[in-house]
């Protein structure tokens, strides 16, 4: 059986849409039937319309979707109509398999990363809510975590971390004090110095956070963020008294753009101070608290703001 347009569209990922197809004619790429040739190959490419042909196939309910086209029509006009309806490579007869499979294969693996990304996107929002959630509890800290997020952010590259990093690093910033979900509100209020108890009490709030998150696959990566954040140097640090580089580099990165962004912002138990004090806070706890080598790298990051 001959076709004037005779074109047989793929599309790797998602099958077709989901409109019956009422044309019951096949044709393999060489002719022979076998390839299913839906109704909107031959139709929608040749009917002149007085309206855009995203509106009409919006009208009767099809999904844009990434095509790949096999077609013997190479002319201008044609190639502009796939263009519209979402075909995102030609290959033109005779087909020459190999560039066919290299292109579904492309085709495959753009479309997972795609899905990566828009369900990475969404785990991200959704940590973001409930970071400012948390964040509202107490009116002092309004901003704090944005404000740790790009401290922190700012550090990893200026070290070199890949993307990949920084988008975990961004999620355990965000994550960092999801534990003081479990600090009662008149003790992360207090105005004044915290009791021996209440100090207790305070300091299971990394714990707590690694329980609350551990679960959650998709998050594990950021774990040492909310683990890790108040360690020291010298190990008078908590929860675990780690010291030096036995501290992962997520929880020595966190500790300088936590306690930076705390010292430099009213609080219930101190006004907000000056950056240049605060630097040389930093500097004299380079080696206490804080990784000696980070310390000067951070505040080269902040001073040029």
């Amino acid at each position: 059986m001959a076709y004037n347009r005779s074109s047989c569209i793929i599309n790797p990922a998602y099958g077709n849409s989901s409109r019956p197809q009422t044309n019951p004619r096949r044709q393999r790429l060489d002719g022979s039937p076998s390839c299913n040739r839906p109704d909107i190959g031959n139709r929608a490419l040749r009917r002149p319309a007085s309206r855009t042909r995203k509106s009409r196939l919006e009208e009767i309910g099809w999904t844009p979707i990434p095509f790949i086209f096999l077609t013997a029509n190479d002319s201008p006009e044609d190639i502009q109509a796939g263009r519209e309806l979402g075909v995102e490579d030609y290959l033109l007869k005779p087909i020459d398999y190999d560039d066919l499979l290299k292109i579904v294969s492309a085709r495959l693996v753009r479309t997972e990363n795609v899905e990566v990304a828009h369900i990475g996107k969404a785990y991200l929002e959704t940590v973001t809510v409930l970071a400012n959630t948390i964040e509202g509890r107490d009116p002092y800290t309004h901003g704090h975590v944005s404000r740790v997020v790009y401290y922190a952010r700012s550090l990893a590259m200026a070290i070199g971390w890949k993307e990949e990093h920084l988008r975990i690093l961004e999620i355990g910033a965000l994550m960092h004090d999801i534990g003081k979900i479990i600090v009662p509100d008149h003790i992360l209020n207090k105005a004044g110095s915290l009791t021996q108890d209440e100090w207790k009490i305070m300091r299971q709030h990394p714990v707590a956070g690694a329980k609350i998150l551990q679960g959650v696959s998709h998050l594990r990566d950021a774990l040492p963020y909310i683990y890790c954040h108040h360690e020291h140097w010298d190990g008078s640090g908590y929860p675990q008294g780690l010291s030096g580089k036995n501290i992962p580099i997520e929880g020595r990165l966190m500790a300088l753009s936590d306690v930076y962004d705390a010292l430099t912002t009213n609080r219930p138990y101190h006004p907000a101070r000056p950056k240049e004090e605060v630097f040389k806070f930093l500097q004299f706890y380079a080696g206490k608290h804080f990784d000696p080598d980070l310390v000067p790298i951070f505040i080269q990051i902040v001073a040029s703001r």
